[in-house]
């Protein structure tokens, strides 16, 4: 007879074998994926042009990122929702952040729809980085969730009155701007430049956003003596000031274009000849480091990139699509690891470093100066 002592120590060791076997056989868990990036930017409307432009540079990010791997091994996951207006953007915040469990926002492409879109993921204590708006404004709120990798109006400003400095000392000056979040933010900041290098402005005439007969204040121009023009103005805004100077037979010595409706390779199209010249300030316009960006984007969506917003929004959603892949896919610390980000000038691809201010903005974003000239922008 079996003593009873070692039929208890043989089961239990049978036992024991089986659950090893067990936990061997059972495939181990994987880590959840990463939270998906939400994506608000006017895809219908009139600003729907500039909103899938930076859609564009968001999913060759997301292909670049994709193609070394993923985020923590994942493809990354984006969930786009139109913010057509200004009154639409929190809406679209709000259900990039309830309906696709996004664990921050990428936006917005334009000014007065990103103090809205800012604003409610400040409410929603969700991370929100800005990549392309750039009314000054949006950083001097004290927002605690809110980052920005591209420029600002005020670097705007900045470059167009060293550009009049430099180049075109004593010229009449007339300043022309719709009064909308960007337009009025980048006449602010030129109109306190000028003022501190003591340039005189012999003419300002501001417009509502929604016009865009501006065959007025052409004229106003014209016999004023007016022979340089700085703009800050829409795509719409700029087709109806050329028209304008076309229908008036006029046109100063120089113009110098700022603000989304100079930047859009269409603007140039719908121009044509009577747009060479034009000066323009923008982020950097696909440099030479950026030409393999250039050469996907033409691959995937068969002609040549349409303006610098495409590349901007890359190069910022790139940054953080890789400071997620470093976190292993979770957003609960990215704005802290993104604050001490340190990339020299130079070392994003479109010549951007990265250092953010206590305020969230990007200092080692910039504008330049550029020039169109057959439907082609290149450095002026």
């Amino acid at each position: 007879m079996s003593h009873p002592t070692r039929r208890f120590l043989l089961a239990s060791l049978s036992t024991s074998l089986m659950a090893g076997r067990a936990r061997a056989a059972a495939p181990k868990a994987q880590p959840p994926a990463p939270a998906a990036a939400g994506v608000v930017l006017p895809l219908s409307g009139d600003l729907s042009l500039i909103g899938d432009e930076c859609l564009r540079g968001i999913h060759l990010a997301a292909s670049a990122l994709n193609a070394a791997g993923g985020i923590a091994g994942h493809k990354v996951a984006l969930v786009a929702a139109d913010a057509v207006d200004q009154s639409h953007t929190a809406a679209a915040v709000n259900q990039v952040i309830t309906s696709g469990h996004a664990g921050v926002v990428l936006g917005t492409g334009a000014s007065a729809l990103s103090y809205a879109g800012s604003a409610a993921a400040e409410l929603a204590q969700m991370p929100y980085i800005e990549l392309n708006a750039p009314a000054v404004g949006i950083t001097a709120r004290g927002f605690k969730f809110l980052l920005r990798t591209g420029p600002t109006t005020s670097m705007i400003g900045a470059l167009a009155v060293s550009t009049i400095q430099s180049r075109f000392k004593g010229r009449k000056i007339g300043l022309l701007f719709n009064t909308g979040a960007t337009g009025g933010a980048i006449a602010a900041a030129a109109i306190a430049a000028l003022n501190t290098a003591k340039i005189p402005v012999l003419l300002a005439i501001g417009y509502p956003e929604d016009v865009t007969d501006l065959y007025d204040p052409v004229g106003r121009f014209m016999r004023a003596g007016v022979d340089l023009v700085l703009h800050a103005g829409g795509p719409s805004d700029v087709l109806g000031f050329y028209l304008a100077m076309q229908a008036q037979s006029w046109r100063p010595q120089t113009v110098i274009g700022c603000g989304n409706g100079y930047t859009l390779r269409e603007t140039a199209d719908a121009l044509g000849s009577v747009f060479d010249g034009t000066l323009v300030i923008t982020a950097p316009y696909y440099p030479a480091p950026a030409a393999q960006i250039a050469q996907a984007y033409q691959a995937k969506y068969g002609i040549p990139p349409r303006s610098a917003d495409s590349l901007t929004a890359y190069v910022g959603a790139k940054l953080v699509f890789d400071t997620l892949n470093a976190q292993g896919g979770s957003a609960d610390k990215l704005l802290d690891v993104l604050r001490k980000v340190d990339i020299p000038a130079g070392g994003l691809a479109n010549g951007f470093g990265v250092a953010f201010d206590s305020s969230g903005q990007n200092t080692r974003s910039f504008v330049t100066l550029q020039r169109w000239h057959g439907a082609q922008i290149a450095p002026a």
